[in-house]
């Protein structure tokens, strides 16, 4: 800001801080000796509500169209390390959520907990196009939830007349799901037998 006089770029840092309320929402109960089933499902609800708008920033790479020629590999690189932090936070809070809903019973195999992280993966494509292209916020849930509705509904209802759509959302659930095998990968080191 200080360098190009433009404050335009800070929207980055409003959507960075919607990244980590998912994250702050599950590690504030990782830390607790024990958690009800209905803190768990409510604290669940909010997050599930919140966690696409960490995937989100991903799309923020959309505005590297407005750099100009000598700014371009600054900017993107500015854009590409927010919206790599956003998809890690993500990331990060899935996988404990997986962790506490696993410890609570609820997720008892490996196969219901990559079920349970593939949908919500696909949600948050899903949640991303409501975001990016349809403009809605989380809290329009509250603010505007008939309106809201009446969009969600009106993607079933018409899916040949919204197939661009369509077509973003399970893309960007595909990538979601790939990048997010990658990291889960990564985080579980394989054993290393030593041969005699």
């Amino acid at each position: 800001m200080k360098i190009t006089h433009d404050f335009f770029m800070l929207f980055l840092i409003w959507n960075l801080f919607l990244a980590f309320i998912p994250y702050v929402m599950v590690v504030r109960l990782r830390f607790r000796e024990s958690v009800s089933k209905t803190n768990l499902i409510l604290t669940f609800i909010v997050w599930l509500a919140f966690l696409p708008n960490a995937p989100y920033l991903v799309t923020d790479l959309i505005h590297i169209r407005h750099a100009s020629a000598s700014w371009i590999v600054y900017e993107s690189l500015l854009i590409l390390s927010f919206s790599t932090t956003g998809l890690f936070l993500g990331f990060l809070s899935l996988r404990d959520m997986t962790q506490l809903l696993s410890e609570k019973g609820w997720l008892s195999s490996i196969k219901q907990k990559a079920l349970f992280q593939n949908i919500v993966l696909i949600l948050c494509g899903y949640g991303i196009y409501l975001g990016r292209v349809l403009r809605w916020n989380t809290w329009d849930i509250i603010q505007h939830p008939e309106k809201l509705f009446k969009d969600m509904v009106d993607l079933f209802l018409h899916p040949f007349s919204n197939q661009e759509a369509w077509l973003m959302i399970s893309s960007m659930s595909f990538f979601l799901m790939v990048t997010f095998n990658l990291f889960k990968n990564y985080n579980e080191p394989t054993k290393i037998t030593s041969q005699a």
